[in-house]
């Protein structure tokens, strides 16, 4: 039996490359091979009958066959369609701080950078940073990876264990959403969304972060209004190194 079901595939293979159905690309060149093909389809008849096979089976098994030949893994600008135009690259910047009551809090300065990479798995890597007015920095590096086309949210994992994780998706051709969730309690406690903008001064990340208060107080504790370039001096490097 199993060497009937080889000879009738080997016999459908031959069949659909020769008639154009994409198994190769190659077209009949001589009588020889045109004779091979037909002696193929004699014997997919043959062996079609031998096993009981009807013609609608015949065409099941050369569509399982077909998507066996031809499925291959999903290309990063697939799996990231806005995320895959500026990976590889660091964008730095400054922050606008937006107090509960939706007053720029002028005297507070900020300034942080983002770093998108993707693997050639097609695995993700997050790093970040953000730099507050006393000199302290606070880095972060996340990792996750999105195995299929699904538009959903994936998550993203600290790289060194911490109490946040992010929820992140992808709103084609141009912005980012990214949820920052606490493990344990899984309440989010920062919202955001950046876009891919082009400017006079060439390409820019443009960002709102939203950090959500306590229940019972302001819904809103305060807002970050970000705007990042390409960081050509590469100045600050974001890494795995840089941890």
């Amino acid at each position: 039996m199993i060497s009937f079901v080889m000879k009738y595939l080997s016999a459908l293979l031959l069949t659909s490359s020769s008639f154009g159905l994409g198994f190769s690309p190659s077209p009949l060149r001589s009588a020889a091979l045109q004779s091979t093909v037909r002696r193929c389809i004699v014997n997919s008849n043959v062996v079609r009958t031998q096993l009981h096979m009807s013609v609608e089976d015949e065409a099941d098994i050369l569509i399982d066959v077909q998507k066996s030949a031809t499925i291959s893994p999903p290309s990063a600008s697939t799996l990231y369609p806005v995320i895959s135009k500026i990976a590889g690259k660091e964008w730095t910047g400054s922050c606008r701080y937006i107090n509960a009551n939706l007053q720029h809090a002028t005297k507070l300065k900020l300034v942080g950078g983002v770093k998108y990479e993707i693997s050639d798995d097609n695995k993700l890597t997050l790093s970040s940073f953000l730099t507050f007015p006393n000199g302290q920095t606070r880095q972060v590096v996340m990792e996750g990876a999105r195995t299929t086309e699904d538009s959903g949210a994936m998550t993203l994992n600290p790289v060194e264990d911490g109490p946040i994780i992010m929820k992140l998706s992808e709103v084609a051709p141009d912005t980012i959403l990214i949820n920052e969730v606490e493990k344990e309690s899984g309440k989010i406690i920062m919202t955001s969304s950046i876009s891919v903008v082009q400017t006079m001064r060439g390409t820019e990340l443009v960002g709102a972060s939203h950090e959500v208060g306590e229940v019972g107080k302001d819904a809103i504790e305060g807002h970050q209004l970000w705007r990042m370039m390409e960081n050509i001096d590469q100045k600050v490097v974001l890494s795995r190194e840089f941890e």
